[in-house]
């Protein structure tokens, strides 16, 4: 497997690139909606004094304030879709360090638990430890799961797993929520790790057009889809498994600050009436 060691060069948000994807994308059948953060910057703005982000988190993402904006805004993003409330049971999948576990408990009174593949196997209260394709829960026990900045961390075919896992966990009506969605012209998988004998034990995808090797970047392993790549591993298994698979573009991103990276958001959602 060849790495190349080209920086960011293979992934490209400007907006004639956005424009090129969401045009293949709906070439492929894949309807594309708007997701305007326009009208909620005034709640946004609100959002982020809660006390869960105040002292270290601020620099959790790094050290330049867009890093947490970025991080938050997801947040804010995923419970306007998810819509958590206090009859609601929910996961937040790679959870480890993140704080939306606390915050969705304070402010919507809803059930959450925290999954991550560092906690210890199994279920031990509210937190779970296991691969995110395989959730030691019962099926349909679930309403709403979300995802920041790690659906694209998943190796080998745990993307397409997962898939698969949200169909059998959620309730009728139940929505899985995964931002942001790393989508490009490029199939590309990623990874800070400068050692050849480390990354012999990575799970990257044979099939991706490039493998970047960022040492900056400081990751195992990340995923870029290209629209054909997330068509067959994302949004074909989402829909032979009978759930509906909802791709926003968002927009106005910059009322909140013109450096994040948040540009596509994936909903998976399981119809009300069940095939």
């Amino acid at each position: 497997m060849n790495f190349e060691n080209k920086g960011w060069s293979r992934i490209d948000i400007s907006p004639f690139a956005l424009n090129s994807v969401e045009t293949e994308i709906k070439r492929l059948g894949i309807a594309v909606k708007d997701f305007a953060v326009g009208s909620l910057v005034q709640r946004f703005n609100a959002y982020i004094q809660a006390p869960e982000y105040a002292g270290d988190y601020q620099l959790y993402g790094g050290t330049l304030r867009h890093c947490f904006l970025e991080k938050a805004l997801e947040h804010f993003i995923s419970y306007e879709l998810a819509n958590p409330g206090a009859t609601k049971v929910g996961i937040d999948i790679g959870s480890c360090q993140s704080v939306v576990p606390a915050i969705v408990r304070r402010l919507f009174g809803a059930r959450i638990y925290e999954q991550d593949l560092e906690y210890p196997a199994g279920v031990h209260g509210d937190r779970i430890g296991s691969s995110a394709d395989a959730i030691p829960l019962p099926d349909r026990s679930v309403d709403f799961m979300t995802l920041h900045c790690t659906f694209e961390h998943f190796e080998h075919r745990a993307d397409t797993g997962f898939v698969r896992e949200c169909a059998r966990l959620l309730k009728p009506g139940g929505q899985t929520v995964i931002l942001p969605l790393y989508l490009n012209a490029n199939y590309c998988n990623i990874t800070g790790e400068t050692n050849p004998a480390i990354r012999q034990g990575i799970g990257f995808d044979a099939g991706a057009s490039f493998h970047c090797v960022i040492p900056e970047w400081h990751n195992r392993f990340g995923r870029h889809y290209s629209p054909a790549a997330l068509l067959e591993r994302v949004i074909e298994p989402a829909q032979k498994a009978g759930l509906n698979a909802v791709l926003y573009r968002i927009k106005n991103y910059e009322l909140v600050h013109s450096e994040l990276w948040i540009r596509w958001i994936l909903v998976l959602e399981q119809p009300q009436i069940l095939r």
